[in-house]
This record gives structure tokens, C-alpha cells and sequence, in this order.
């Protein structure tokens, strides 16, 4: 099982219509690409956040689907879109 996580950044001129929106495309990888287990999306509730206020959580069955995923057209497109609503992304890869 790999752990996938991206902790999000916005652009100050972000508006919360348009995380939403990509938070929920997001979401919607589940049923696009093989290998996902599980999605999580949200805001971040702690008070030390060093600006990254929105964050998601994605459970992958091997390293393979996370490589397949990557590379993924769906992926592909939801990053550009997330990228360019964002000052800064940190990616973070777990294996469990």
C-alpha cells in the first residue's frame, strides 16, 4: 500500500469555488484510475498550517498503480489545474 499525500498552498487570489472544484475532481480519480483505494480532501483544521490550508490524502494498492496514476491523462489534468491555483504543493510518498 502506498500513502500518497499533497499538502496545498493557494494562490491568494484563489477562491474557495475553485479549490472546491478541484478538490472534487480529485476526488472523482477513484473511479477514473485503477489502483486507487481511497481519496480523502479537506481543509486543514490545525493552527500551524505555514499557508498550506487544503490537503489530500490518496491510498494506492502498489508502486506501480502510484507510477500509473502519476502518468495518468485524468492525473494529468487535474494537476495542471491544481498547480496553477497554487503558490506552492508539497508531495509526500509513504510505503506501508
Amino acid at each position: 500500500m502506498i500513502t500518497h499525500i499533497v499538502l496545498i498552498q493557494p494562490k491568494a487570489e484563489t477562491s474557495t469555488e475553485q479549490l472546491q472544484t478541484v478538490l472534487e475532481q480529485i476526488k472523482a480519480l477513484k473511479q477514473l484510475i485503477p489502483g486507487i483505494h481511497d481519496v480523502q480532501v479537506g481543509k486543514n483544521l490545525g493552527q500551524n498550517t505555514q499557508g498550506y490550508t487544503y490537503g489530500m490524502v490518496m491510498h494506492l494498492e502498489s508502486m506501480d498503480h502510484l507510477k500509473t496514476y502519476l502518468s495518468h491523462p485524468a492525473h494529468l489534468t487535474v494537476a495542471k489545474e491544481l498547480t496553477q491555483i497554487s503558490q506552492n504543493l508539497i508531495v509526500f510518498d509513504l510505503a506501508q
